[in-house]
């Protein structure tokens, strides 16, 4: 028991600490450097069997105030059994290309095989990736192009779920308290996320790091894990893109058996970070740590009715990650998720042991294929 309860007040004490951390880094993204430079910008999206969506991605990027003799847009068909690549050909856009894996790159795991046709046949100083499931708003590329300094190197933008459904609703608070955690990271110098939905970085630094070559084999990572390469080789600015007009809007919630396979993707990653960032590995060791041991803590203080100690730390956790996603609200003017914050308090425990022990032990499907 008191090894526990010493675990439990340790990892609560750092959990507070990294959450107060993030809090404080978003107050310290409106300070970021712009400019009105329009560097040329490749969009890189890889699409398998979004027939339903790229329809629309394709409309959103049609409005784009940027110039655009700035920018192209490479759609790069990831062996879709659908009309996808269809849809993307029969549009009119003059700066859109439509391009095929092939055989090309095969030693590329999933996304990142299509992602790296795409960028190989780019001719922008710097790469923007979307997903086909999205939408932008007419300012997304010139507000992305405004954090691209000279001393810049990465720009993460914030993505967020739009849905009316409850389930939807949750999954989009939940999203919200990651990029808020990411954002704030990005704030305070030490960048740990970022999210495929919005993420744009310089193509000679992609090509500095060789790619995707080191995480070639991981199904996952195109974002996440990407980053932790580019942060490395690049040491100077990193900037978080919190203008709302260059939010990235997807509106499809997963169902729950998609939406399981999605967090099990993103948490098989997690293992990896102690190659990548010990920092990071550490921090997702404390969460899941955390909301471990709070329950059992619960559970063994059944025997001697002592919850004291328990209930301090789940009021502590509480109240740092209301702190985080209420700053997170206000920053991404997402005001209708607050209502949520409550339930998704309760589920997080829970989620995050399961999801954890399931990203980490188990494999995962996504797009039609085993990983």
């Amino acid at each position: 028991m008191d090894i526990v309860l010493h675990l439990l007040l340790l990892s609560t004490a750092l959990y507070v600490l990294v959450a107060l951390y993030f809090f404080f880094g978003l107050f310290r993204l409106n300070n970021q450097p712009r400019t009105a430079e329009t560097p040329f910008i490749s969009i890189v999206i890889a699409a398998r069997n979004e027939a339903d969506y790229i329809g629309l991605c394709l409309n959103s990027l049609k409005q784009q105030t940027y110039p655009p003799d700035r920018f192209e847009i490479l759609i790069v068909d990831d062996d879709s059994t659908d009309n996808t690549s269809q849809i993307v050909a029969s549009t009119r856009l003059d700066n859109l290309r439509l391009l095929s894996v092939d055989n090309r790159f095969p030693e590329m795991a999933a996304k990142k095989r299509p992602l790296s046709v795409g960028i190989h046949c780019a001719q922008g100083e710097w790469i923007l990736t979307t997903d086909a499931d999205c939408t932008v708003p007419p300012t997304w590329v010139a507000s992305m192009a405004s954090y691209m300094a000279a001393d810049t190197g990465v720009v993460i933008g914030f993505s967020q779920l739009i849905s009316r459904s409850f389930f939807g609703q949750l999954q989009a608070c939940d999203f919200l308290a990651l990029m808020a955690a990411a954002a704030g990271a990005v704030g305070m110098g030490i960048p740990l996320a970022a999210s495929g939905q919005n993420f744009a970085y310089r193509k000679g630094l992609f090509e500095k790091v060789g790619g995707f070559h080191d995480i070639a084999h991981r199904p996952s990572g195109d974002d996440v894990l990407l980053l932790q390469l580019l942060r490395h080789a690049w040491d100077r600015r990193i900037a978080f893109a919190n203008d709302p007009g260059a939010f990235a809007t997807t509106h499809r919630p997963e169902t729950p058996s998609s939406f399981w396979q999605q967090r099990k993707r993103w948490a098989s990653n997690a293992a990896y970070q102690l190659r990548l960032n010990l920092v990071f590995f550490s921090y997702i060791t404390v969460v899941f740590l955390t909301n471990a041991l709070i329950p059992t803590a619960f559970l063994i203080s059944i025997t001697n009715g002592t919850y004291t100690l328990p209930l301090i730390c789940w009021g502590a956790k509480v109240l740092v990650d209301l702190l985080v996603a209420g700053k997170g609200v206000y920053t991404f003017k997402r005001a209708d998720l607050f209502i949520m914050f409550p339930l998704w308090e309760i589920v997080q425990i829970p989620y995050t042991i399961l999801i954890g022990l399931a990203g980490t032990l188990r494999g995962f499907t996504w797009k039609g294929r085993e990983h």
